[in-house]
């Protein structure tokens, strides 16, 4: 066994062992010879004694000091440098003072422990970086879908059951039945003609800029922008898209207000409402795709907000969604005419809303027949 492999707690016992076993045959031949012989052989004897006990005490001053300087100093400098190992202060390479003259053994077994160490903080740096990376990634991803979200509703993309823009393709669609809002400016050409095309840049966002907040507030998404028109959709409840035609003129009013202070002329719209079935999805061709509603319901909303023109109304809206709404006693609803729409076989009952509350009394159109074509 090498002294190198001699636990520190059993240095003391072996070595005691080793004077025990060594010294105790000396010293009884050493005590026989003082004590047995006489003359020269008595000092000879005494001579054999004490060479024997200075032999073993120098060996034993060695083995503790080979053991102090290669296994007890390294070993101790080892453990005071695991506690800053373990918290990742690793040294570059392994101290040369220290293990200079140690056991090889020792001295490789630190180099394993910096080493493993080592590797191991790589793969901790690894999978930081992993998760950054990937952190990274998923932020670019919600930044690119909430720009994608600008341009195509997050309900569009939710209705088709898709949880990002990214999962979207070509021909993916969806059948349900929604409420179309449609709002148009009056006379917005002849307005616009006044005004450069900057100018007329600027009044559209202004304007349609106050007007999104009111669907998004009353659970509908716009589904496009064609000019200075508005299709909005609404998926829970006809009255929802209701009220939001009422919001919609008290924000006008509003901006009226702020148009007319600096001596500009006021915007009057028309809004058409209906309810029906209709083919949510994607059309387009393979580098330019968008989201869009395909239904014989849309054109109705679109016949309604021109009736507006016809009837001096704001809002009119469809019987279909009459006939949907939660609480027609809600609004101050009244029937306007039953037309026969373009296009349509069977004529169609016309309501104008003008708030919330009881009706409000005024007697309805009668100016348009059934049999007659609108």
């Amino acid at each position: 066994m090498k002294a190198a492999d001699i636990p520190n707690k059993l240095r003391t016992p072996l070595v005691a062992c080793l004077v025990l076993l060594i010294g105790l045959p000396a010293f009884a031949l050493g005590w026989y010879s003082i004590n047995g012989l006489s003359g020269n052989r008595a000092t000879w004897g005494f001579a054999l004694f004490a060479l024997t006990l200075v032999g073993i005490a120098a060996y034993a001053f060695l083995l503790l000091r080979f053991l102090r300087i290669r296994v007890h100093e390294p070993l101790r400098y080892f453990r005071s440098r695991l506690e800053d190992i373990s918290e990742g202060f690793i040294p570059d390479e392994i101290p040369e003072e220290p293990f200079r003259r140690a056991e090889p053994g020792i001295a490789e077994a630190f180099r394993q422990v910096i080493e493993i160490n080592r590797m191991l903080l790589r793969n901790v740096d690894n999978l930081e970086q992993g998760f950054e990376e990937e952190r990274q990634a998923k932020l670019a991803q919600l930044a690119l879908t909430n720009a994608y979200q600008r341009f195509v509703p997050k309900d569009f993309i939710s209705f088709l059951q898709k949880s990002s823009i990214t999962e979207v393709k070509l021909g993916d669609h969806v059948q349900t039945e929604m409420t179309i809002l449609v709002s148009d400016i009056r006379s917005f050409t002849a307005l616009s003609e006044g005004l450069t095309p900057e100018e007329n840049f600027r009044l559209i966002n202004a304007y349609l800029y106050v007007m999104e907040p009111v669907v998004n507030e009353h659970h509908g998404f716009i589904d496009k922008y064609i000019g200075d028109s508005i299709m909005a959709l609404f998926h829970r409840s006809p009255d929802h898209a209701l009220l939001a035609a009422l919001r919609m003129l008290e924000r006008l009013r509003e901006f009226n207000r702020d148009r007319a202070a600096a001596g500009e002329e006021p915007l009057a719209i028309g809004i058409g409402i209906n309810t029906g079935s209709m083919m949510l999805g994607i059309v387009g061709g393979e580098n330019r795709m968008e989201g869009t509603v395909i239904s014989d319901a849309v054109n109705l909303a679109s016949r309604m907000e021109e009736f507006n023109k016809a009837y001096g109304t704001s809002i009119l809206f469809s019987e279909h969604t009459y006939r949907r709404l939660a609480d027609p006693s809600r609004f101050r609803v009244r029937r306007v005419d039953r037309v026969r729409v373009k296009g349509k076989k069977e004529p169609v009952e016309i309501y104008e809303v003008t708030g919330e509350g009881p009706p409000a009394g005024r007697p309805a159109y009668d100016s348009q027949e059934a049999g007659e074509t609108l």
